[in-house]
């Protein structure tokens, strides 16, 4: 995700560039962030939000669907999407409402305006001066999301939008020395690989009758008689054994 103002230039030109910049990426997302991204971009692939004019708006599908599940959690997912950092800070810091410190401040030319030196007239589009990731992992979702609390920042690539350097090293001085840097994409995330059945576990008898017999054994303790009725007070009848 570009910075804030840079228009059609993804990330725009950071002060020094001109040279090819090489970013190490870490890639390593735990097996359980990597399916949870990758499911969101997978169908946000295949069924973008559409614009008004009709337009394929994969990334903003992205982020309502990352937002909807933190809403639907009361704020509890560690998936974060499109928090802006101030990079003029060190380390960077997200920028959060001033109300509420875990919710993203809702309106950033009035942060620039309020908090940026010389206001909006002051801040220049366009070459880094504020990024925003398309999501951080936190490791506490109920603190904010600055760099003691990252498990990783994670930018979501739909093609044509190609791989920006600036942009990635950024993410670097955001993430720190002790969370990664990845990068997923349809591709790495196969989404137009077709579903496997192969090596999925097969339920034995046993473990169905286990299952069963622990549903039958919560449905006996939530259904034990009232004081005074007959049977109130008797033990707990043992767990059935299977052989």
């Amino acid at each position: 995700m570009s910075d804030y103002g840079s228009g059609k230039v993804p990330g725009g030109m950071a002060p020094g560039e001109g040279q090819t910049t090489i970013v190490e990426l870490d890639n390593d997302l735990s097996p359980k962030d990597r399916a949870i991204l990758c499911g969101v971009i997978c169908q946000c692939k295949n069924e973008p939000d559409i614009g008004v004019r009709g337009q394929s708006l994969k990334q903003q599908c992205v982020r309502r669907k990352l937002t909807e599940r933190d809403e639907a959690m009361d704020g509890r997912s560690v998936y974060k999407p499109e928090i802006n950092y101030n990079m003029d800070d060190s380390p960077p810091s997200p920028i959060m409402s001033s109300s509420n410190p875990l919710e993203p401040h809702g309106y950033l030319p009035g942060w620039i305006e309020k908090y940026w030196p010389g206001g909006r007239k002051g801040y220049e589009p366009g070459i880094g001066n504020i990024r925003r990731p398309d999501v951080v992992v936190v490791k506490d979702p109920m603190q904010p999301p600055t760099q003691d609390n990252l498990k990783s920042v994670v930018e979501m690539k739909f093609p044509p939008d190609p791989p920006d350097a600036a942009q990635l090293r950024d993410y670097r001085r955001i993430a720190g020395r002790n969370a990664t840097v990845t990068v997923l994409d349809p591709s790495t995330c196969g989404c137009d690989r077709k579903p496997s059945t192969e090596g999925a576990p097969a339920t034995s008898p046993i473990s169905d009758t286990l299952d069963s017999l622990e549903r039958q054994m919560k449905t006996l303790l939530n259904q034990r008689p009232a004081p005074g009725m007959p049977g109130w007070g008797l033990p707990v009848p043992p767990t059935p054994v299977v052989p």
